[in-house]
């Protein structure tokens, strides 16, 4: 509560003690005239508000007055009122004053700032434990692609940096976000959000532990601009949050694109929308060279069918367009270079796209047009609710002989289809003590589905050729504070054996 409001509602009582308490009535009449009066000259409430609670003690002592004269024939007995019920009323009127106060914004001119009611801060934090469990079978020898592109590419002489197969690992983590908004209008909204982060990627806003002590870096996660002219269409850019309906497997949570969206929707009163989504993400920009970017839409809706029923689908279409990398000539030329991505994790069909015989840097050896189809349902009871989500995507730009051409070579079977599906129970958000949710999923991720830098960090650390289920449970403890557990276990479908299983404890808390 602040200040301004404890200063209200102190003086709501005082006048409503004054009002009920005849022994103290002259005395409480003068300090409430003398209260009113201070806050007047503080500036807390304008001079036409203290009369007009003036005026209001004024007629409770004249009501009061009249109760106690002496009784005639004509008088009526007033029956007596316990102290509870004047207790009772006391606090009524204290919430009555203390809400209109709000509502009418009983404070003097320019006391405070017209920004302060229009910023609002919130954040997150999570702090955890995770082990990862790989299989004593596993193949020893993954090539970390990913870090040979950040390198710029190796020597073949030297070895390529490994990805870790074979030895488990303990480790903690942490996530902290602080997110900013700002209306600047009513059509027009600021967003600002921080993130902590040390992982490479797009994928995770985790903070490893474990480096004696070094500080940590913060980014900016989103920074955008929304406008809203009218309920039914909106325009966001900037970095901004995802603008699709869509599940962890071809967009991890904590992506966050750059470029600009668009939604227009249709509402059928309070119980059913259609809308459509299309988007433009910026991916590499290049300063002589073709870029690389995504233009995407989306159509769906939702319906209430009534009794806790409700159910949600929607069709999707990503075209990412120059990703597919391209091999430089037979003679050791490094003019296409450039079409190696910056960023790989592990799974995609890749190539070496130089020639020279000596070094080597990976390049994406599909192109990748995205069709997705998500369906959902779910039954309401009470605080509770249950939902059944299922999701597939194919990539339709998948061409198994031409990633044999840019190989030169055999390869992990190129695959272009995904599907998951997923069952989420219990509260949606924890916010008390009590409260809880799990959620089970099954997921089946083939080579080339989806872009593997892209998909879901943690299900098979990250990347695509994985299939398995994964489990989750969260507990609240405390107001926005709970404890969760998650547990994946996951194998390579085409790959070499690569299984792992990952343990994760949670502790997290939002303001």
């Amino acid at each position: 509560m602040s200040l301004r409001t404890q200063i209200l509602a102190g003086t709501a009582m005082l006048l409503a003690f004054a009002a009920a308490t005849p022994a103290a009535a002259q005395s409480s009449d003068d300090v409430s005239v003398e209260l009113l009066q201070l806050l007047v000259d503080e500036g807390v409430i304008p001079h036409d508000k203290a009369q007009a609670l003036l005026d209001r003690a004024k007629k409770a002592a004249e009501l009061r007055a009249q109760r106690e004269a002496p009784r005639t024939a004509a008088t009526i007995d007033v029956p007596y009122v316990p102290e509870a019920v004047r207790n009772k009323i006391r606090e009524e009127v204290k919430a009555e004053v203390v809400e209109t106060a709000k509502k009418e914004g009983w404070v003097a001119p320019n006391s405070l700032p017209d920004w302060v009611s229009r910023i609002s801060i919130a954040g997150d934090l999570r702090v955890r434990y995770e082990m990862q469990n790989f299989s004593k079978g596993n193949f020893p020898f993954f090539p970390d692609v990913g870090a040979i592109n950040l390198a710029g590419g190796v020597t073949d002489s030297q070895g390529f940096p490994l990805l870790n197969s074979s030895v488990d690992r303990h480790r903690l983590n942490y996530r902290a976000r602080l997110d900013i908004g700002a209306r600047v209008s009513d059509a027009v909204k600021v967003g600002l959000r921080l993130s902590s982060g040390n992982e490479r990627g797009a994928v995770s806003t985790n903070s490893i532990m474990g480096d004696f002590f070094q500080k940590d870096n913060i980014w900016i996660d989103r920074a955008y601009i929304a406008v809203t002219p009218v309920k039914q269409f909106a325009f966001t850019a900037g970095r901004i949050p995802n603008p699709f309906d869509t599940t962890d497997m071809v967009w991890d949570r904590d992506i966050n694109p750059e470029g600009a969206a668009a939604r227009l929707s249709y509402n059928f009163g309070d119980r059913a929308e259609l809308y459509a989504t299309g988007a433009y993400f910026a991916m590499q920009e290049r300063a002589i060279f073709s870029d690389t970017y995504m233009v995407g839409g989306q159509m769906g809706g939702h319906a209430e069918l009534g009794d806790g029923l409700a159910v949600k689908a929607s069709v999707s279409y990503y075209d990412f367009v120059g990703i597919q990398s391209r091999k430089n000539a037979p003679d050791g030329s490094r003019l296409l270079d450039y079409t190696a991505p910056l960023f790989l994790d592990k799974g995609n069909s890749v190539f070496n796209v130089r020639t020279d015989g000596l070094t080597t840097l990976a390049g994406l050896a599909s192109d990748y047009n995205l069709g997705i189809a998500n369906i959902g349902a779910s039954y309401t009871s009470g605080p509770l609710r249950f939902q059944l989500t299922g999701e597939v995507v194919k990539n339709f730009a998948v061409d198994p002989a031409e990633i044999a051409r840019l190989r030169g070579e055999p390869g992990v079977k190129p695959g272009d289809l995904g599907w998951q599906v997923r069952l989420d129970a219990g509260y949606p958000e924890i916010q008390d003590f009590g409260q809880w949710n799990i959620a089970a999923a099954y997921k089946r991720i083939e080579t080339d589905a989806v872009l593997d830098i892209f998909t879901d960090s943690d299900f098979g650390l990250g990347g695509t050729d994985v299939k398995g289920y994964l489990l989750d449970g969260n507990f609240g403890i405390y107001k926005n504070t709970s404890i969760g557990v998650s547990w994946f276990s996951t194998d390579a479908i085409n790959r070499p054996p690569f299984s792992v299983d990952v343990l994760q404890l949670n502790l997290q808390t939002r303001f």
